[in-house]
């Protein structure tokens, strides 16, 4: 019986699933140079005289996956795009020398291709994977080839839409029409069509074979263009060009929508809810008084209301009836105060209701340590405060209501195998030596710096000189406690660097909370103090500070347009609503950095500079990590 196949084909799920590693392709320095118009032209040719082995290799695969497969309309769709590409193959000068070059005699095999095309080939030839029928053969084959093309049709599409369709001085024009064209789009449908017929008698588990097959040729074509080799002065990846000696990276981000796809404070509430009790407590049974979960829930529902109507209220009071023509930073800090009002009252609500009164800290620790931060978000801390030629620090300046929460969520991967295993019943000591056991978490451990070594060699020589002692498993509970309370826990990233967490606080009583909020930063006006009292703090006299803010909410808009690199990340209606009525123009991350390419004088440096009124987009943490770190 064949597996579930999507009813969108297989090929489309695939890509859509995948796409990030597209993303990321798009800010190597060869592609954004590409799409400046500003690539070497030596390197161009380099890159694309690499499609006559790319070409071969397709002509070759068609041909094995022809002679595996079984059906007769089958074996003609194959043949048939063969001969597509044994005719591109053929004509493979002539289009050459219509985009304006000449392909060199010799052309050698450039190593990221030769990767690719031998995964192909031992793809075709039933090498990678488990034994499987030979008509299974045609399909890896096809999944194998469907990324490069998707790929293609993809980027190209993407730059497109940069170019002035009455200017034809872009130098590589002709090379982007050529793969944006419907001819071209119509031989990647034929591919993938293909593939989702073929898909469709495949078991679950041989459906996961050529899942692992497309996902592995769209990396290898990524690598292809990291791999391409570019000697001018470029743009990205930013933690390479700009400089160590005179610049220091300091990251600043939101926490709420930011690096989570939800609001903590409805998180912290749903853990007042859910930990309550179902009935009134008096004052003798309990330390604190209790609303029971009945009257949290029904409370809460009414601050959230209240909230969400003031907000707009409030929003229709300060945006001004008609947009700005030019950048009004003043205007939009006048906005903001009125704003900050807003918030102010909002939380002064929240203590007066009680709603966060009698949470456990275990309790809030425990979920932030469950929480799922956004795709991406927790790599990206995790190779910028480990790149040790990398002088770079970072900031999360939040409204959360508790830092405890944050800074449990940045919480290592070994800090929540335990949690999660805590939660099972098994004890924290017995749970690390698993951990140990397992060579992926092992590696992480030692390649993150999770843990220093000698915790590592002390735990692991007392699990088998003196077995489960009590009192060992309960130190070493104790010290991992300590790691999270401590300076240490702040970094909560490993010990190679450390994520400084600036946000409110709940007040307790023996790790019980009072439903007090101890306010240190409630309003844009006072993250924006924050941001700059870090940078006054944070820098040597020789040093500059490059500062990168990343956020997705409408408290962020002036550190966004401090830093002299705003990234907006979400789609918050209400910070796209301010800011385009005070001016700020919201530019997306890639089409922002190829104009940066085109302005950039060789020789010269990046121009980034804070309140320029221009903001970055960004769909995903993707391509934040892509901009800023790169491969």
């Amino acid at each position: 019986m064949g597996g579930v196949v999507d009813e969108e084909g297989i090929a489309r799920k695939f890509w859509i699933k995948f796409r990030n590693d597209s993303v990321v392709a798009m800010y190597t320095p060869f592609l954004v140079c590409l799409a400046s118009g500003k690539l070497d032209s030596d390197a161009f040719l380099h890159c694309i005289s690499q499609d006559v082995h790319f070409l071969k290799a397709f002509s070759q695969a068609y041909e094995i996956a022809d002679d595996c497969a079984d059906d007769d309309e089958d074996k003609d769709a194959i043949r048939k795009m063969r001969k597509l590409v044994i005719e591109a193959l053929r004509m493979r000068d002539d289009a050459v020398r219509d985009w304006g070059f000449d392909l060199p005699k010799e052309i050698p095999y450039n190593s990221a291709t030769s990767k690719y095309t031998d995964f192909l080939l031992a793809t075709a030839s039933g090498k990678t994977a488990t034994p499987f029928e030979k008509t299974k053969v045609a399909a890896y084959t096809l999944a194998a080839i469907a990324p490069y093309m998707r790929f293609y049709a993809f980027i190209s599409n993407e730059i497109q839409t940069l170019l002035d369709p009455n200017d034809d001085s872009h130098k590589y024009k002709k090379w982007i029409d050529s793969y944006s064209s419907q001819s071209f789009e119509a031989s990647a449908l034929q591919n993938e069509d293909l593939l989702d017929k073929l898909s469709i008698s495949l078991t679950g588990e041989e459906l996961e074979i050529l899942e692992k097959v497309y996902h592995q040729a769209t990396k290898l074509e990524v690598d292809f263009f990291y791999a391409q080799p570019v000697v001018q002065q470029t743009i990205v990846p930013l933690c390479r060009v700009h400089d160590h000696a005179k610049y220091h990276l300091t990251v600043f981000c939101d926490f709420d929508m930011t690096c989570t796809p939800i609001d903590s404070s409805a998180l912290l509430a749903e853990i007042a809810i859910v930990t309550a009790p179902k009935i009134d407590l008096n004052a003798s049974e309990t330390q604190l008084v209790r609303m029971s979960s009945t009257d949290l829930k029904n409370t809460w529902g009414v601050l959230s209301t209240q909230y969400t109507e003031e907000l707009e209220k409030c929003m229709e009071s300060i945006v001004p009836s008609e947009t700005v023509e030019k950048f009004n930073y003043e205007g939009l800090c006048k906005a903001l105060e009125q704003l900050s009002d807003f918030e102010k009252r909002a939380n002064s609500r929240v203590v007066q209701s009680g709603v966060l009164k009698g949470l456990n800290l275990e309790d809030i620790k425990r979920a932030g340590q469950g929480l799922i931060l956004q795709d991406g978000c927790t790599g990206f801390f995790q190779k910028i405060l480990k790149n040790d030629n990398l002088k770079a620090d970072v900031n999360v300046l939040s409204y959360c209501w508790c830092g405890d929460f944050i800074k449990s969520a940045f919480s290592s991967v070994a800090m929540k195998f335990f949690a999660i295993n805590k939660g099972e019943g098994r004890s924290p000591l017995i749970s690390f030596i698993q951990c140990l056991r397992i060579p992926t978490c092992w590696r992480m451990i030692r390649e993150w710096g999770l843990l220093p070594l000698s915790y590592i060699y002390e735990y692991v020589i007392c699990f088998h000189t003196v077995g489960m002692a009590i009192s060992l498993d309960q130190h070493f509970q104790q010290v991992m406690d300590d790691r999270l309370d401590n300076g240490h826990g702040i970094s909560l990233l490993g010990d190679l660097g450390v994520v400084r967490v600036y946000s409110n606080e709940l007040a307790y009583e023996e790790s019980i909370s009072t439903g007090e909020i101890i306010k240190k930063m409630e309003s844009a006006m006072e993250k924006l103090q924050a941001f700059k009292d870090i940078l006054k703090e944070g820098c040597s006299n020789d040093m500059e500070h490059l500062t990168v803010y990343i956020g997705g909410s409408i408290g962020d808009l002036l550190c966004l347009l401090e830093a002299d690199i705003g990234i907006v990340i979400g789609s918050s209606l209400n910070l796209r609503r301010l800011g385009d009525q005070f001016g700020v123009s919201f530019v997306p991350l890639f089409s922002g950095l190829v104009k940066k390419q085109q302005q950039l004088i060789e020789g010269g440096s990046p121009n980034w500079k804070g309140l320029s009124g221009t903001l970055y987009t960004v769909s995903s943490w993707t391509e934040i990590n892509a901009f800023i770190l790169g491969s």
